[in-house]
């Protein structure tokens, strides 16, 4: 069997959380400019505040995930409004007990015991597949496949990868 190299980007869809983040922080800047400039002076320091919170987390609100898929094994990484990148996770897809779409009855047998780690694009167009590790590391975690990616591992591990 020969090496499998894929790489993914998938881009996370606007969270309802995000979006009333991002409206508070643009509420709190305008607010504290208006104190600030017309109030009392000393909201400029709030202005100033306010400034460095927005630099710091407006561009985390925009997330893609970057999936390399090598061999059966997969590194997720975020990229931050496509500025600043941070590794999350080193997955073993072949050490997961079963991999399959997110709401099929197979994953009804693992019951809520896992810890969910969701790593996908958040949209109901295209629901992700669910890799379930057991173990002293019970979590399920959520990601987009491509066909390369769900091809090589139904060859690796046929039993315990479900496509429907």
């Amino acid at each position: 069997m020969g090496d499998t190299f894929c790489e993914l980007i998938v881009p996370r869809a606007q969270r309802p959380s995000d979006i009333l983040k991002r409206s508070l922080m643009i509420a709190g800047t305008i607010t504290a400019v208006f104190f600030g400039l017309f109030v009392h002076p000393a909201g400029l320091a709030a202005l100033a505040a306010m400034i460095v919170v927005d630099y710091i987390f407006l561009p985390r609100l925009k997330v893609e995930y970057e999936y390399t898929y090598v061999n059966g094994s997969v590194d997720v990484a975020a990229v931050y409004s496509k500025q600043s990148r941070k590794k999350l996770d080193e997955l073993e897809l072949t050490e997961a007990e079963c991999i399959a779409p997110s709401g099929s009855a197979v994953l009804n047998d693992y019951g809520d015991t896992f810890r969910v780690v969701d790593y996908s694009a958040g949209s109901e167009k295209n629901p992700p597949y669910v890799a379930v590790f057991g173990g002293s590391d019970r979590r399920k975690v959520s990601l987009q496949m491509n066909d390369t990616m769900l091809e090589d591992l139904r060859a690796r591990m046929p039993r315990r990868v479900f496509l429907n």
